[in-house]
């Protein structure tokens, strides 16, 4: 089965990584906090062209947990490429789009922390719909 939903290109806006002293190896499982800010983007003139941000901060969720701590910020460029609902859109976009955005945002982090002090690290997985029910959540309480 097909998707609607087609990747024409990514970019990296923003990079930092950085190798952290206080972390030992071995001292057991790692325990990272990571937050997502996600956004959707749609062209005013071009109902099938859209854009997901995502910027992923990650640090360790306690003194020493984790060997990395950083930010990426990617930016997804999307093409719905046949005629949709403005539900289904939301959902190709939002959930498959920053799903595939995420993956290659932690790949990348995973390709630059591989010749890193710590070795290669990978963001943990993240509950993406919830990233953006908080996200609306938390714009309805500013209004």
């Amino acid at each position: 089965m097909t998707t609607p939903l087609q990747l024409d290109a990514y970019c990296i806006d923003r990079f930092e990584v950085t190798a952290l002293s206080g972390f030992k190896a071995g001292r057991g499982a790692i325990a990272v906090e990571v937050d997502v800010d996600p956004q959707h983007l749609t062209k005013v003139d071009d109902p099938y062209s859209h854009q997901v941000v995502l910027d992923v901060r990650f640090k360790p969720a306690a003194s020493g947990s984790a060997p990395y701590k950083g930010r990426i910020v990617g930016r997804g460029f999307f093409r719905i490429t046949e005629e949709l609902d403005e539900a289904a859109v939301a959902r190709y976009v939002l959930v498959n789009g920053s799903a595939i955005l995420l993956g290659l945002l932690r790949a990348h982090v995973a390709q630059t922390t591989a010749l890193s002090r710590w070795g290669q690290f990978l963001i943990p997985p993240v509950n993406l719909i919830e990233a953006f029910k908080n996200k609306a959540t938390l714009a309805g309480e500013d209004e």
